[in-house]
Protein backbone atom coordinates (compact mmCIF):
# COMPACT_ATOMS: atom_id res chain seq x y z
CA UNK A 1 0.00 0.00 0.00
CA UNK A 2 1.30 3.45 -0.95
CA UNK A 3 0.77 6.48 1.25
CA UNK A 4 0.92 9.98 -0.18
CA UNK A 5 1.89 13.14 1.65
CA UNK A 6 0.99 16.33 -0.20
CA UNK A 7 2.82 19.61 0.28
CA UNK A 8 1.30 22.62 -1.44
CA UNK A 9 4.15 25.11 -1.54
CA UNK A 10 2.73 27.39 -4.23
CA UNK A 11 2.11 30.27 -1.82
CA UNK A 12 5.09 29.72 0.48
CA UNK A 13 8.05 32.08 0.59
CA UNK A 14 11.59 30.70 0.51
CA UNK A 15 13.03 28.86 2.36
CA UNK A 16 9.75 27.43 3.73
CA UNK A 17 9.08 25.00 0.83
CA UNK A 18 12.58 23.51 1.11
CA UNK A 19 12.42 23.31 4.91
CA UNK A 20 9.00 21.65 4.96
CA UNK A 21 9.85 19.23 2.14
CA UNK A 22 13.13 18.13 3.73
CA UNK A 23 11.40 17.61 7.09
CA UNK A 24 8.88 15.32 5.38
CA UNK A 25 11.56 13.50 3.38
CA UNK A 26 13.68 12.80 6.46
CA UNK A 27 10.71 10.82 7.85
CA UNK A 28 9.81 9.11 4.57
CA UNK A 29 9.77 5.32 4.55
CA UNK A 30 9.34 2.75 1.81
CA UNK A 31 5.73 2.76 0.62
CA UNK A 32 5.40 6.51 1.19
CA UNK A 33 5.94 9.34 -1.26
CA UNK A 34 5.73 13.12 -1.38
CA UNK A 35 3.63 15.02 -3.91
CA UNK A 36 4.80 18.63 -3.88
CA UNK A 37 3.04 21.43 -5.71
CA UNK A 38 5.32 24.38 -6.38
CA UNK A 39 5.30 27.52 -8.49
CA UNK A 40 8.75 26.71 -9.91
CA UNK A 41 11.18 23.81 -10.16
CA UNK A 42 12.92 23.48 -6.75
CA UNK A 43 16.40 22.54 -7.97
CA UNK A 44 18.09 22.68 -4.52
CA UNK A 45 15.67 20.01 -3.30
CA UNK A 46 16.92 17.56 -5.93
CA UNK A 47 20.44 17.54 -4.49
CA UNK A 48 18.90 16.66 -1.12
CA UNK A 49 16.95 13.83 -2.78
CA UNK A 50 20.06 12.44 -4.45
CA UNK A 51 21.91 12.48 -1.12
CA UNK A 52 19.06 10.45 0.42
CA UNK A 53 18.90 8.05 -2.58
CA UNK A 54 15.37 9.20 -3.42
CA UNK A 55 14.01 9.34 -6.95
CA UNK A 56 11.85 12.17 -8.24
CA UNK A 57 9.85 13.26 -11.24
CA UNK A 58 8.84 16.77 -12.25
CA UNK A 59 5.78 17.52 -14.32
CA UNK A 60 4.64 20.93 -15.36
CA UNK A 61 0.88 20.98 -15.34
CA UNK A 62 -2.44 22.68 -14.89
CA UNK A 63 -2.84 22.35 -11.11
CA UNK A 64 0.54 23.92 -10.29
CA UNK A 65 3.47 25.40 -12.15
CA UNK A 66 5.11 22.09 -11.35
CA UNK A 67 4.27 18.92 -9.52
CA UNK A 68 7.12 16.94 -8.00
CA UNK A 69 6.79 13.32 -6.92
CA UNK A 70 9.57 12.13 -4.60
CA UNK A 71 9.79 8.45 -3.76
CA UNK A 72 12.02 5.47 -3.05
CA UNK A 73 13.23 3.77 -6.25
CA UNK A 74 11.94 0.42 -4.92
CA UNK A 75 8.39 1.87 -5.03
CA UNK A 76 8.55 2.99 -8.67
CA UNK A 77 6.68 0.01 -10.13
CA UNK A 78 3.84 0.34 -7.59
CA UNK A 79 3.61 4.09 -8.26
CA UNK A 80 3.42 3.44 -12.01
CA UNK A 81 0.72 0.80 -11.53
CA UNK A 82 -1.27 3.25 -9.42
CA UNK A 83 -0.89 5.96 -12.08
CA UNK A 84 1.12 8.32 -9.89
CA UNK A 85 4.10 8.32 -12.27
Amino acid sequence: MLVETTLDARDMAPPEPFDKATAILRQLQSGQYLRMLHRRVPYPLFEFCRAMSLAYTVQEGATAACEIIIYFPADEQALRQRGVL
